[in-house]
């Protein structure tokens, strides 16, 4: 079973692609070899109002529940976000949630990301930080977003060790700096999805960190999905190291119904 962590359903506002609907990632996971995928509206990033986003993409993501899940976008500057929470567990099925701190632009230190993190800690909610959308090289001048830091990320994951946060798109080097920040409370994991490096990077990330707060993770449809499979499966690891990171990592921290 491979579950992916990070996958997006919608358009990017600066990118064209020719995929962007739930059945094309179906399409691509198929392709990909991948059972099933934590999936955000992309949208949720754009839109001040990201609870939009959810319900808009809600209905097909039902339809295929045997293999995607909703990790619903949430912005905490948007007023009315708490009563979304609730929204998301009770008539959305979210098992998660995911933020997107410096396209809404709000700081992790700030009064309302703490009550968030407290909210979803309550409700069993982990809680997605997206490090980056893509690479900085590759924004439009008039669109530079900068990745949010993850010593920042980490600061949040030990401030409420009650609730499970996840880095997405985080290189290696941020990956190892945030988690062995937070080695202590084990609260804090990242998916695969943005490391690039160095050679043989993941049995060195699992040298550096455990493979037991790592997610298989591919940033479809922004990615292309292989480059992740082939980062664990091209790799020498023992068999419970690869459960881990394919599914097992994943399925211990998402909300279960």
């Amino acid at each position: 079973m491979i579950i992916d962590a990070c996958t997006f359903v919608g358009r990017h506002p600066f990118v064209r692609s020719h995929n962007s609907t739930v059945d094309d990632l179906l399409r691509l996971m198929d392709k990909a070899g991948i059972d099933r995928a934590a999936v955000t509206p992309l949208a949720g990033a754009f839109y001040q109002n990201a609870q939009e986003t959810n319900e808009e993409i809600h209905a097909d993501i039902r339809n295929h529940a045997d293999r995607l899940m909703l990790v619903a976008a949430v912005n905490p500057a948007y007023p009315g976000w708490q009563e979304d929470m609730t929204r998301l567990c009770d008539d959305l099925s979210a098992v998660g949630i995911r933020l997107f701190p410096n396209y809404h632009a709000y700081d992790l230190t700030s009064p309302e990301v703490s009550a968030l993190a407290d909210r979803a800690g309550e409700l069993g909610l982990p809680v997605f930080v997206q490090v980056r959308l893509w690479d900085e090289r590759q924004h439009p001048p008039m669109c530079m977003v900068p990745a949010v830091p993850v010593a920042k990320i980490a600061d949040l994951a030990s401030a409420h060790p009650h609730t499970r946060l996840a880095l997405s798109m985080a290189r290696y080097g941020e990956i190892t700096s945030a988690l062995k920040q937070t080695a202590g409370a084990g609260n804090l994991f990242a998916d695969i999805a943005g490391v690039q490096g160095p050679t043989n990077c993941m049995r060195k990330l699992i040298a550096d960190v455990g493979s037991d707060r790592l997610l298989f993770g591919t940033e479809l449809m922004l990615q292309y999905a292989l480059p992740a499979r082939y980062k664990v499966d091209q790799t020498s690891l023992s068999d419970d190291d690869r459960q881990r990171l394919h599914s097992g990592n994943l399925t211990r921290i998402i909300a279960t119904k």
